[in-house]
């Protein structure tokens, strides 16, 4: 930790359970990133565009394969959280792990109006605050964590289920990371293709319900062939909105926070899923009461595997 222009400690309405701030702070940062979305027709950045010249896409096309098979997927987090308080800023470092098997199940073939689902559990989750700490167990946190989720139509994230996330339970803050490892892509892909997700939900920091609101955009760059199957390379870039307002030791407090974020994904035709990814998010966050406010800036790296 590392103290800059202390002149006077940190009001205890905000600092006084940094600790769980921190780890509330751990989903918020994964549904952001740090690049504008990308716009439809516009032109591809210069890596983007040489990685879809060198596919020609008018003669390479991959279809993407209905599965309900079983995944095993752990997301890896590293960060640096930046709160100021007046004069004061305060800097500290986290780290997360999760490691989840979950699975994806299809609607019955000719009912669309039936929701895709998933289900699957956490059986690893761990934490660290401070750049020397070991990762361990939330004390909050009882594993594995059961959930489930369903998507309601083409262009919609996932939506978690189960837990209820508006109950603030530790169990649905950790849990709001495994939107990142959800992807719908459409049924063939190509390079150069774009497609986009959106949805809006409830999360909780530090005991207040907050609303969500993420847009998700994403760009075939390429594919490549790994350990005898195709990988199709995506680029994603995200933007998020939060707000919210309770109460925190007595005092009316009001929450507001932007992101934005980009990770390239490799995906596999068996369902679309997630097999690698890596990528970089931004969130900005306010939080003001009537008489003090607080600013707060997260820097994250993420990373996606399949062990």
């Amino acid at each position: 930790m590392r103290l800059v222009l202390a002149r006077e400690p940190h009001s205890r309405l905000f600092p006084a359970r940094l600790a769980a701030l921190l780890s509330a702070l751990l989903s918020a940062l994964l549904v952001a990133g740090c690049a504008s979305p990308a716009a439809r027709g516009r032109a591809p950045d210069a890596p983007v565009r040489a990685a879809i010249e060198q596919l020609s896409p008018r003669s390479e096309r991959w279809l993407v394969r209905a599965s309900e098979a079983s995944h095993v997927t752990e997301l890896r987090v590293k960060g640096t959280l930046v709160s100021t308080v007046d004069s004061v800023a305060r800097v500290d470092t986290l780290a997360a792990l999760l490691r989840t098997t979950w699975t994806h199940s299809a609607p019955p073939t000719g009912a669309p109006e039936i929701p895709s689902r998933i289900s699957g559990a956490v059986d690893e989750y761990r934490v660290a605050f401070g750049g020397g700490a070991a990762l361990g167990v939330p004390a909050a946190l009882v594993l594995p964590l059961v959930y489930a989720a369903e998507w309601t139509g083409r262009g919609q994230q996932p939506r978690i289920t189960l837990p209820n996330a508006e109950e603030c339970a530790p169990a649905a803050a950790a849990l709001s990371a495994l939107r990142e490892l959800w992807v719908s892509p459409p049924a063939t892909l190509y390079a150069g293709l774009e497609w986009a997700d959106s949805s809006q939900y409830v999360t909780c920091r530090d005991s207040v319900v907050v609303g969500v609101t993420s847009v998700r955009t994403y760009r075939v760059i390429g594919a490549e062939e790994r350990g005898g199957s195709t990988v199709v390379q995506v680029l994603r870039r995200s933007t998020t909105q939060m707000s919210g307002s309770g109460t925190q030791l007595g005092e009316s407090l009001e929450i507001t926070a932007e992101g934005s974020g980009e990770m390239r994904l490799d995906l596999t035709l068996d369902g679309g899923a997630i097999v690698a990814g890596a990528g970089e998010s931004e969130l900005r966050m306010s939080m003001r009461s009537r008489r003090r406010s607080q600013e707060l800036v997260q820097r994250t790296r993420l990373t996606i595997t399949t062990p």
